[in-house]
């Protein structure tokens, strides 16, 4: 056990500095953009990003023994975690059912509601993430399907989606042996496959904006810089 904390609390804080940057990284991109909207891609994973930097603090600390763990401070933490499941949410919302738009907010408020009333009313752990967990990983379903398709359409070249394809289902696995490994020796895998999906994340991210500037450099080496482009999440049918 002693080996398996040591493990959650290096991979906690690996995972919060990991998060951080990648989350001030995607919001300084969506800054530079001309034409900023609420689903854009680089925001929607900045916010994921930063909340889940903060809820993994959380455990950190927790881990740490500078907090006390409660089941207090595991709804705030759950809390936090809707922070980054619902801008998610939003965005593939916004690419698949562009035509019910007028509905997208209720839809957002709806399972808002749903996930604050599992928190609100849920007498342990393993209660709450049973009802909140189901939740992720429709989401994270829904938008490795998303990445398959624009990975086989060529489309949000800004971003290696074939990468995407597979950090996704390491981050659901990860949530998936969350509940049945918690009270055994090996409560620490799902923290270190959430770590390895997050390198994978950083990598699907910066490795195509650096062979774009690259390529820039090459073909157009005398030319003024251009304004970031607009990341966008489109699909074609």
């Amino acid at each position: 056990m002693q080996l398996g904390t040591e493990f959650v609390i290096f991979s906690s804080i690996t995972i919060v500095i990991i998060t951080a940057i990648v989350g001030t990284y995607l919001l300084r991109l969506w800054l530079k953009q001309s034409n900023r909207l609420l689903t854009d891609l680089p925001l929607v994973f900045a916010i994921t990003s930063i909340s889940h930097a903060c809820q993994t603090l959380i455990v950190a600390l927790s881990n740490l023994g500078i907090i006390e763990p409660s089941l207090d401070f595991f709804k705030l933490r759950s809390i936090i975690i809707s922070a980054s499941i619902i801008p998610v949410l939003g965005a593939l919302l916004q690419i698949w059912a562009p035509r019910i738009q007028k509905y997208h907010m209720k839809i957002l408020m709806s399972v808002t509601a749903y996930w604050l009333l599992v928190v609100y009313f849920g007498v342990s752990d393993a209660i709450i993430m049973t009802l909140t967990i189901p939740l992720i990983l429709l989401v994270g379903l829904m938008m490795m399907v998303t990445f398959i398709i624009t990975w086989k359409t060529g489309r949000l070249k800004e971003i290696r989606s074939g990468v995407m394809v597979i950090a996704l289902p390491i981050i659901m696995v990860s949530q998936i042996l969350r509940v049945p490994l918690l009270g055994t020796s090996l409560f620490y895998i799902p923290d270190i496959l959430l770590v390895i999906s997050l390198v994978i994340t950083v990598f699907a991210f910066v490795s195509p904006l650096k062979k774009s500037e690259s390529q820039k450099k090459r073909e157009e080496p005398r030319a003024e810089p251009e304004a970031p482009k607009q990341i966008e999440m489109a699909v074609e049918y």
